[in-house]
């Protein structure tokens, strides 16, 4: 990874950290955030994984998850130079043992 590749990277968590604190105390069964990256094929390989509950509901899953995209999107606009799609952002699920 190139000294510059690592900044954006910083930039980036810096940034979903932000989005992933604030969601985490707003938005129902959401736990926690992650993101991969190739800098070689940047911006487009940036995808960013929403993870959510098993416990929460499909509806209020996808009713968080479509609420945080714009989220996600305004945080990192400035990083990447560009909106990032909403195909590059994804929910899943945290299947817990109990």
């Amino acid at each position: 990874m190139r000294k510059t590749d690592k900044k954006t990277d910083r930039e980036i968590i810096q940034q979903l950290t932000q989005v992933c604190e604030a969601a985490k105390d707003t938005h129902t069964g959401f736990i926690w955030l992650t993101h991969e990256v190739n800098y070689q094929r940047f911006p487009q390989s940036l995808q960013v994984v929403l993870v959510f509950n098993d416990d929460v509901s499909e509806a209020v899953l996808l009713s968080e998850f479509r609420d945080l995209i714009p989220k996600v999107q305004a945080a990192l606009e400035p990083v990447i130079g560009q909106a990032l799609s909403a195909t590059q952002i994804e929910a899943r699920r945290e299947h817990l043992l109990h």
